[in-house]
C-alpha cells in the first residue's frame, strides 16, 4: 500500500512538472506582409472605425503568459476596399495581454487586416487575420516566438 501511494505521488509530481515544462502555445503564422505598409505613418489609437470588434491576446508562444509589452501595429482596406490613413494605427496591450478595438470591415475579395507585432526578446511578427465569412466579432490571438 506504501509503495502503491508513493509510485502514485510520484508520478502526479512527474507529470505536472512536465506539464509546466512542456506548456506551450503554437506560434501564430508569418504572413506576408503586402504592398500596403507604411512605415512609421501609424498613429496610436485604438477604435479607427465602426463594425468591426477584434479581440485578442499577445502570447509567448514558449509559455503561454502575456506579452504586455509587446506593440500592435496594425493596416487594413475599409468598408470602401482601399487602404485609408485613418485605418493606420498601433496600440499596447493590457497587462494580461489582452488587445482589444473597433475598426472597419475591411471590404476586399478576400477580407483581411494586417498585424505587426513586436516585443524586446521576441521575433517580430508579421500576420495577417483572413476570416472565413463576414463577421461582427472576431478573436485574433498574436502568439509571439522568443528569440533563443
Amino acid at each position: 500500500m506504501i509503495r502503491y501511494a508513493t509510485v502514485i505521488f510520484m508520478l502526479s509530481i512527474f507529470s505536472n512538472t512536465a506539464l509546466a515544462e512542456d506548456k506551450q502555445c503554437a506560434p501564430t503564422p508569418q504572413r506576408f506582409q503586402g504592398n500596403s505598409y507604411l512605415p512609421n505613418v501609424a498613429k496610436p489609437a485604438v477604435d479607427v472605425g465602426k463594425g468591426l470588434i477584434m479581440q485578442g491576446r499577445v502570447l509567448s508562444s514558449a509559455t503561454c503568459e502575456p506579452v504586455p509589452e509587446s506593440v500592435i501595429e496594425r493596416w487594413q482596406a475599409g468598408n470602401n476596399g482601399t487602404y485609408e490613413m485613418h485605418l493606420r494605427a498601433y496600440m499596447k496591450p493590457q497587462a494580461d495581454g489582452s488587445y482589444r478595438f473597433e475598426t472597419e470591415w475591411p471590404d476586399m475579395s478576400i477580407p483581411h487586416i494586417h498585424f505587426m507585432v513586436t516585443a524586446d526578446g521576441y521575433q517580430k511578427l508579421t500576420t495577417q487575420w483572413v476570416p472565413n465569412d463576414k463577421v461582427s466579432e472576431a478573436t485574433f490571438d498574436l502568439v509571439l516566438e522568443p528569440v533563443f
